[in-house]
């Protein structure tokens, strides 16, 4: 009677754990499958990892699923510091849309080296910034879009959508502008989701 009455329990014990291992595993594929990439509207941008100004790195393709404004920026560009000025409202604005806004600081006030740790700290003190500010540099960057991303105008933006394509590039700041893009996009979601 012992023998048959433990089983089952055995049997409990052991299947709580199995079903927990499934659950992690599907959390674990991911739904990136393409092979290849590009810097082109309507593709799957490459894949980078930069330091943050916590010394954390962040990984493009780890927010799959997210709406991403990268907004690639110098210390020295007068209007990249009006859009890290209200880069925060933003983030507020559209923080239950799931919209990550990210600085991609590229070069110095001097414009010849990439940002060190203590302009990136005060960047984001100065701005007042919660969403992360990447230590970026010109090595990620190509005017043709070859080899890189194509910026040729500061501050550059380029909007991801949820599925990790392109969907557009801005070239200097319009708070209006940016606003209106991503209205866009959501509104299109929200059509295609009907």
């Amino acid at each position: 009677m012992f023998k048959t009455s433990i089983l089952p329990i055995l049997f409990l014990i052991g299947c709580g754990g199995c079903n927990t291992s499934i659950e992690e595993t599907a959390k674990d594929i991911s739904p990136i499958t393409w092979e290849t990439c590009s810097y082109e509207i309507d593709d799957h941008p490459c894949d980078f990892t930069l330091e943050d100004q916590d010394g954390d790195d962040w990984n493009l393709y780890d927010h799959y699923g997210s709406i991403i404004i990268l907004d690639f920026a110098t210390e020295w560009c007068g209007y990249c510091q009006v859009a890290a000025s209200e880069s925060e409202a933003f983030r507020v604005m559209y923080a239950e849309d799931d919209v990550l806004y990210i600085t991609i600081l590229v070069e110095d006030r001097y414009g010849d080296s990439p940002p060190s740790e203590e302009i990136i700290d005060y960047w984001v003190e100065y701005f007042e910034l919660t969403e992360p500010v990447l230590r970026g540099n010109r090595d990620m960057l190509d005017a043709s879009g070859e080899n890189g991303w194509p910026v040729s105008a500061w501050p550059t933006f380029f909007i991801i959508d949820r599925d990790m394509t392109l969907h557009e590039k801005i070239q200097g700041y319009s708070g209006a502008g940016l606003m209106a893009a991503i209205d866009s996009m959501l509104v299109e979601e929200a059509i295609s989701d009907r």
